[in-house]
């Protein structure tokens, strides 16, 4: 196999493995492996750029597990800055993902993506608990706790990503709490991953899609374990912003 150059890259703790595809063809077969944290480079995920005839390009995510998903709001955040650091700096993308092109811009260390409407909205009662479903370019179960550092990640987390309203495909788990000060406190359970991330964008904008109907006015501002996050709704459009960094570029 030939050398094969990446960017790590985080924002707000989710990190990805980042590969530039355009002319490539990666082989889809080495995600399991390179995100391994022992025996790989360690990543949530890893994102191609790619060419796309509809948008500026295009996101193609897959999960530390192998499995490919629809989108990814932190990684889209990642993957302007992977774009930037190659050279092509606009303070504008449009960016096509498995279902929806999004828009992103950039505002110096800060990007907002602009995620669309989030759709399929359900409310549920589930083993005597309220829960939200909706999806915003990946499904997502959104409950609210009065604490989310008391909440069994791994224990609930599973649960409801299994659980039979979310499938065939499960669904995104996150747990959220809203302090005396305003600030939102989220910890998300992924699949894919199969645990929790430090920090998850789709998850974010989930979240303040939620908050936002019951009422609080935007920004909505998020804090994970990872780092902080915004998110406002306008006009029924999410838009997610935070920052993205770069961790350490590499060869495998």
């Amino acid at each position: 196999m030939s050398k094969i150059s990446f960017g790590k890259y985080q924002g707000a703790g989710n990190d990805f493995i980042l590969i530039d595809d355009r002319t490539l063809f990666f082989d889809s077969s080495l995600v399991k492996s390179l995100c391994d944290r022992k025996f790989g480079i360690g990543a949530d995920g890893l994102i191609l750029l790619q060419n796309d005839s509809a948008a500026d390009f295009r996101m193609r995510i897959f999960n530390s597990d192998g499995s490919e998903a629809e989108s990814c709001g932190n990684g889209l955040r990642c993957l302007v800055r992977f774009i930037q650091d190659l050279g092509e700096n606009k303070e504008q993308y449009s960016i096509a993902t498995a279902d929806r092109i999004v828009q992103a811009k950039t505002n110096g260390e800060k990007i907002t993506i602009r995620m669309g409407p989030a759709t399929d909205f359900k409310k549920l009662i589930i083993d005597g608990r309220e829960v939200y479903s909706l999806n915003t370019g990946v499904p997502h179960a959104v409950m609210l706790v009065p604490d989310t550092r008391q909440v069994d990640i791994y224990r609930d987390g599973p649960f409801f990503r299994n659980h039979p309203e979310f499938q065939p495909t499960g669904a995104n788990v996150n747990f959220a709490s809203i302090d005396s000060d305003g600030l939102v406190y989220v910890r998300t359970f992924e699949r894919g991953v199969e645990g929790e991330t430090m920090a998850c964008g789709t998850g974010a904008s989930a979240v303040g899609a939620i908050i936002s109907l019951l009422g609080r006015s935007s920004p909505i501002h998020i804090r994970f374990p990872g780092g902080d996050v915004s998110v406002s709704i306008e006009g029924g459009e999410i838009f997610l912003t935070g920052d993205a960094t770069l961790v350490f570029e590499g060869i495998f």
